[in-house]
């Protein structure tokens, strides 16, 4: 047996090797288990004599199964013992290799990840500062669009596409003169603005009409998950066949109750207040994604992070299974888009590890953080939290904290913590402002909660 580190400190190696006795009984058990599955001509199955028998073993399945058989066991009693107090083990799953299998020993290689090294850099001056929090004219029309998305109607339009149209059209794509699969439809639906094609698609159908054609110049992605097709020029013959454009229902007291918005909406005046509520939350997420996304990418330029290859390919198969199941629901095998595509499972992984490996780097550098200014949740916090809860909901703690443990409080507020720390050591000046809004965000969403629970228990009363 040994253990050893990989060259870059990220993955634990253990090897245990099964020879001697112990090899040559497992054989022995191997091959009586496959003498019995043979047929040998004159004899019945698993009947004949162990020497003819054994002229009709195949050896090389006879050590596969041997080294199957012992698997566990080897797991269970040799490996597990030598990691069970490793304390900077990963939760990812090892690999396992086998090594020098033959009739007289057979090794198991089994490689753990190790948490990743990482080397954080100056989080404290990394020279960015928090957007400026205002809300615009524009911020209240595009919220007000969000609001009303359910109330639309579209209807036929001769005019020219716009941003959210829906459109019908036929496309054929060619690289270089030549059609490439997958790269023509007819009769697609597609909504302007959807990002279902490749960048510059939908923008450049703006402002054709209905039964006009236009080729698109475009050029697929370097990160396009076809490989084949990534980076190369693309020209797109479309033709359009109907355009639908949104009719959005004009706003008054007589709209506002016909329809229900919100618990709190009951008139022209609440409605401006749910509409300046909602136009505040979008804008805080907004750019407070924009200040981590630039933290980040500093974080990313000034860190540095040693990372085994096995967590990036388990979290890259995780990502290939979500995209099975966002295809499922679109009622698409796996089977049918790989033969659609022209690719192969293992090209999608492989181009899932990039994004798989940027995420996962940026996860353990702010986990580093975390780890380094001691942010946490404190008991204090969560158990505010609970007597809120209890109080709009008139039920009991012992009863909330049943489904509402510390555990899920922190990881909803973690996140928000983070970004308040960075927020605090690079731009403190500016950071009240953005407290005063998360604020009066959550004040205005407790009322509404409050609502709807005093609203639930007025219908209750009713029934009885």
């Amino acid at each position: 047996m040994s253990r050893k580190l990989n060259n870059d400190k990220t993955e634990l190696i253990i090897d245990y090797t099964l020879e001697g006795e112990e090899w040559a009984k497992a054989i022995a058990k191997a091959k009586q288990k496959m003498v019995q599955e043979i047929t040998v001509p004159g004899f019945r199955k698993g009947k004949a004599p162990l020497r003819e028998a054994e002229k009709h073993i195949d050896y090389s399945k006879l050590i596969n199964k041997a080294v199957r058989n012992n698997l566990e066991n080897v797991y269970k009693e040799h490996i597990l013992t030598q990691v069970k107090d490793e304390d900077n083990l990963s939760d990812y799953s090892p690999s396992l290799d086998f090594k020098e299998i033959s009739l007289e020993k057979a090794t198991y290689e089994f490689t753990f990840p190790l948490f990743p090294s990482v080397k954080l850099g100056d989080y404290k001056k990394l020279e960015i500062k928090l957007p400026k929090l205002e809300i615009t004219n524009e911020d209240l029309k595009n919220t007000e669009k969000e609001i009303l998305e359910k109330y639309v109607v579209m209807l036929d339009s001769e005019g020219p596409i716009k941003l959210n149209d829906e459109v019908v059209f036929d496309f054929e794509g060619f690289i270089n003169g030549e059609k490439f699969e997958g790269g023509e439809a007819n009769d697609f639906n597609l909504k302007i603005g959807s990002k279902q094609f490749i960048p510059g698609f939908e923008e450049k159908m703006i402002g054709l009409k209905k039964n006009e054609s236009k080729d698109l110049n475009l050029k697929f992605p370097e990160s396009y998950h076809v490989k084949d097709l990534a980076g190369k020029d693309v020209v797109f013959k479309v033709t359009i066949h109907s355009i639908k454009t949104p009719d959005y229902p004009k706003v008054n007291e007589q709209f506002l109750k016909e329809v229900q918005i919100n618990s709190l909406v009951k008139d022209k005046a609440s409605y401006d207040e749910f509409l300046a509520h909602n136009a505040l939350k979008n804008k805080y997420s907004v750019l407070v994604k924009e200040f981590m996304d630039k933290a980040i990418e500093k974080l990313m330029k000034n860190s540095e992070i040693k990372m085994s290859k096995i967590i990036v390919k388990e979290e890259a198969e995780k990502y290939y299974k979500n995209f099975l199941q966002s295809l499922s629901q679109q009622g698409i095998t796996e089977k049918d888009y790989l033969e659609f595509t022209g690719t192969t499972k293992d090209q999608i992984v492989d181009n899932y590890s990039t994004e798989a490996t940027k995420n996962l780097s940026q996860s353990f550098l702010l986990g580093k953080i975390v780890d380094v200014e001691k942010i946490k949740v404190s008991e204090e916090q969560y158990n505010k939290e609970l007597e809120k809860l209890s109080s709009i909901y008139s039920i009991g703690l012992e009863q909330i904290k049943s489904f509402f443990t510390l555990q899920r409080y922190e990881q909803q507020k973690l996140s928000e913590l983070i970004y308040q720390k960075l927020a605090e050591l690079n731009d403190s000046e500016h950071l009240s402002t953005y407290r005063d809004a998360i604020k009066k965000i959550e004040d205005y969403e407790e009322k509404g909660t409050r609502s709807i629970v005093s609203i639930n228990k007025e219908k209750h009363q009713e029934k009885k």
